[in-house]
């Protein structure tokens, strides 16, 4: 008898030998359809799956939402900082209450419901200046549907509710945001539902002021001296107000978490406070650039985007949504189709779907090293008309 290591040639060999128990397969196809498939000698179960209808759709787990307090200690000693912190997570539940969000009540999700059992790849969502974490749930229902937790904080003083806190504070409070956000999650109590959930690996995402702190989070370098230049100089940017030595030296430092293991940005900004995009280079996980031709990047423009032409990974890739704009990222266009930065043509609900399938399948292929999402990657973009890509 063999010692069970190997791929064999019985049934469990055949399966295997194939490549069907790609999870996208799985999920798409089921795993007494992939079996029976290849009992029979079948190349697939049925019509082989198509990647980017996987990775586009929902996954196939149900979508529980909950939201926790999380609390720290200021590292510049200005006391306890609170944050709203929202949780999307697989779930076995079919049947329950369902969450309202900034747009209205979620046709998928369901409060409290019993998690599946983890541990779950993880992404952090950071929201953008004066935004919400619950204005990107077509996306955070999305990442969970497939297998995901997803932990957004509420960065408080700098949301819709709260005000514009856009001084220099805020450009450091919010990456701490992200990483003590990560440690809450980690430290659980058995007591607590969300135990022991956050696996690996660990994405780290934002939009807008939140690309800017996902930029940060992996590992982007500050040019401090310009930034020192610049706000005595003719800068008009937030960051000036109320700078000081103090808050240079914790952009000197940097906000880096090497446990996060790829970067999903959405229509960042302040790159000049990374030396115009340069720091981006020190940056040694994949990074998916996602930008829209509303804001600056029109078709062919790759050469033009700061922070795409620092970064220099094998594996980076830049998407640009062609006739897109700033918030097309976010659930605000879908509801409220007038509203500023969205798109005057584009259809918002296939923005959306755009993004979930190329940001969902960027980090299930370059950080869960599934073949078929790195199909989605590869090959053309679905759309030409509306998606350009480049690589590097």
């Amino acid at each position: 008898m063999g010692t069970g290591t190997g791929k064999g040639t019985g049934l469990w060999g055949r399966v295997l030998g194939a490549g069907l128990l790609d999870s996208a397969v799985m999920r798409a196809c089921g795993v007494w359809a992939v079996l029976a498939a290849s009992f029979l000698g079948l190349g697939g179960c049925g019509d082989e799956a198509d990647p980017v209808e996987t990775y586009a759709e929902a996954g196939e787990w149900g979508v529980g939402f909950t939201r926790r307090t999380v609390a720290y200690e200021r590292p510049d000693g200005e006391g306890t900082r609170e944050l709203e912190t929202l949780f999307w997570y697989p779930t076995e539940a079919t049947e329950g209450d369902p969450p309202r969000y900034t747009f209205g009540f979620s046709e998928r999700a369901l409060v409290d419901a019993p998690p599946a059992a983890g541990p779950f790849p993880t992404i952090v969502f950071s929201h953008g200046h004066q935004g919400l974490p619950d204005a990107h749930t077509f996306l955070m229902e999305h990442f969970a549907s497939h297998g995901w937790l997803v932990i957004a904080p509420t960065h408080t003083g700098n949301t819709t509710a709260d005000g514009n806190n856009r001084v220099a504070s805020i450009y450091y409070l919010r990456p701490w945001d992200v990483s003590r956000t990560l440690d809450f999650a980690l430290e659980l109590g058995a007591d607590d539902p969300l135990a022991g959930l956050s696996g690996t690996p660990r994405v780290v995402s934002g939009h807008s002021f939140g690309g800017y702190t996902a930029y940060a989070i992996a590992g982007a370098a500050y040019d401090v001296g310009a930034i020192e230049a610049g706000c005595a100089g003719d800068w008009t940017s937030p960051v000036c107000d109320e700078l000081d030595e103090e808050a240079l030296g914790y952009f000197e430092a940097g906000f880096h978490d090497a446990r996060f293991d790829a970067l999903i940005s959405m229509a960042a900004g302040d790159a000049r406070l990374f030396g115009d995009g340069a720091g981006a280079a020190a940056i040694e996980v994949p990074v998916f650039q996602m930008v829209a031709e509303g804001d600056g990047h029109p078709p062919g423009s790759a050469g033009e985007d700061e922070y795409w032409v620092a970064l220099d990974g094998a594996s980076d890739l830049r998407l640009d949504l062609l006739g897109g704009a700033h918030n097309s990222f976010s659930d605000v266009c879908a509801s409220l189709p007038r509203f500023t930065g969205c798109p005057e043509e584009n259809d918002a609900e296939v923005d959306q779907r755009h993004v979930r399938l190329y940001a969902l399948a960027f980090a299930e292929a370059r950080v869960l090293g599934e073949d078929a999402a790195e199909r989605v990657l590869e090959e053309p973009v679905v759309d030409p008309a509306t998606l350009e890509m480049d690589r590097k």
